[in-house]
Formats: structure tokens, C-alpha cells, sequence
């Protein structure tokens, strides 16, 4: 149980705010200038990073030394969001799609952590609880599919 508790609550730490980033609720709206990409990180960790300028919607705030974890390529100009601690992210359907996913993955695993929990001190059926958590899982997983088929559409 507290495993299921412990990979529910990093999941929803790190996929919540960015859910609110990809979908422009919190942060900074712009656009990012790519300049040059490369593969950074260890070799089990390694992803690709591309540095460029961001420059804000409404022209207030201009970054000349952006960067951003994302496979891009020099010369494009994505749309993203600056988040209040001066990161990246992409923005969109596909980038929303992705991180709900990831949120309703973590929710289900705090359900079942609690289920499992409270399953010994309890007399009734607990069937509803896995049918719930059951929906969940299977509203990221169509998520996850909805979003790779629209970042494969759009990209």
C-alpha cells in the first residue's frame, strides 16, 4: 500500500502542474525560437534539449536563452508555456492529452492504494471501487492514444 501511495503521489506531483501548463492554465503563453538541439544526459537518460529564444503573447516578457526537453527541430517555432519557475513546456492537445493521462494513472493508483488499505476493515463489497478504478485506467489509456494519434497528426 504505501508503494501504490508513494507512485500515486510522484505521478500526480509531476504530471498535475504540467497538465495545467499544457493546457495554458497557469504560466506564460509564447512562442520559442529554436535555434539548436542536442542529446543530453546520461546514456540511460539521455533526451533531447533545444535552446532558442521565447518570447511571451503579449510581448512583455522575451527570453533569450530558453530551453526545452522536447524533440524539436532547428528553426520551428512551437507554441509553449513559460511556467512561473522559468521552465518549458509544449502546449496542445496532444501535450494536454499526454499529461491527463499520466494524472488519471496516478489517480488510480491512489484509489487502489486506499482500497487495499481499507479492503481488511471492511464487511462490505469493495466491487465498485475497482470498477471506478478500472474506468480510470482505461480513460488514460485512451488518452494516451488520442494524444500520440494527434502529436502524430500534428507533427
Amino acid at each position: 500500500m504505501a508503494v501504490l501511495l508513494t507512485a500515486a503521489a510522484a505521478t500526480l506531483w509531476v504530471s498535475v502542474p504540467n497538465l495545467a501548463l499544457a493546457a495554458q492554465w497557469d504560466g506564460t503563453s509564447g512562442v520559442m525560437s529554436i535555434r539548436s538541439c542536442s542529446e543530453v544526459g546520461p546514456p540511460k537518460e539521455r533526451h533531447q534539449r533545444c535552446a532558442g529564444s521565447f518570447r511571451s503573447d503579449d510581448g512583455k516578457t522575451v527570453d533569450p536563452d530558453a530551453a526545452i526537453s522536447e524533440p524539436l527541430a532547428p528553426g520551428t517555432v512551437p507554441a509553449v508555456q513559460r511556467a512561473p519557475d522559468g521552465t518549458y513546456a509544449s502546449v496542445g492537445i496532444a501535450a494536454f492529452l499526454g499529461w491527463l493521462a499520466v494524472t488519471l494513472l496516478g489517480a488510480a493508483l491512489g484509489g487502489a492504494a486506499v482500497l487495499i488499505g481499507i479492503a481488511p476493515t471492511l464487511r462490505v463489497r469493495i466491487r465498485p471501487g475497482w470498477v471506478t478504478i478500472l474506468v480510470f485506467l482505461s480513460a488514460a489509456l485512451l488518452s494516451a492514444l488520442t494524444g500520440a494519434i494527434a502529436g502524430s497528426l500534428a507533427g
